[in-house]
């Protein structure tokens, strides 16, 4: 029997172009100017699929957990996808989906679905993960639009 994975979404629409949102993305290595919890040590040339980026996921009380993210899809400019964990435990599989709007801004989401074998024991925090999502993708739009204007 197939695994329903449980997931956690935000949406945030950034005033820009598809491409500026991208370019501060796959800058890995730069996330940590503007993502709360999260730094990567990977420039953006070493987004391809297979790569393994390491980094730091901060818990916002100072304390930081070691993590390897292995990047599973590339679509430039607007798809991309890293998983890290296990299936004997709890694996994510974390997207990021830009869509160009008519308007010329662009609406990104922010996604993860976790599976394996324990992800019932993330149910109790999957609207705490969405909100949390919202402040990156709002950390995310900050940043962009203030690279635009």
């Amino acid at each position: 029997m197939k695994q329903t994975p449980l997931v956690a979404t935000a949406v945030t629409r950034i005033s820009a172009p598809v491409e500026a949102v991208w370019r501060v993305v796959v800058a890995l290595d730069g996330w940590a100017q503007w993502h709360p919890a999260v730094s990567l040590d990977a420039r953006a040339e070493e987004v391809v699929v297979g790569a393994e980026i390491s980094g730091r996921v901060s818990d916002g009380d100072g304390a930081e957990q070691e993590v390897t993210l292995r990047i599973v899809e590339v679509e430039a400019p607007r798809r991309l996808v890293w998983e890290g964990g296990s299936l004997d435990a709890v694996l994510g599989r974390h997207s990021f989906v830009l869509t160009p709007q008519p308007d010329g801004t662009t609406e990104f989401t922010d996604s993860e679905e976790f599976l394996g074998a324990t992800p019932a024991e993330i149910i109790p925090a999957l609207d705490q993960l969405r909100e949390t999502y919202a402040q990156y993708g709002d950390a995310l739009r900050v940043r962009v639009e203030g690279l635009t204007d």
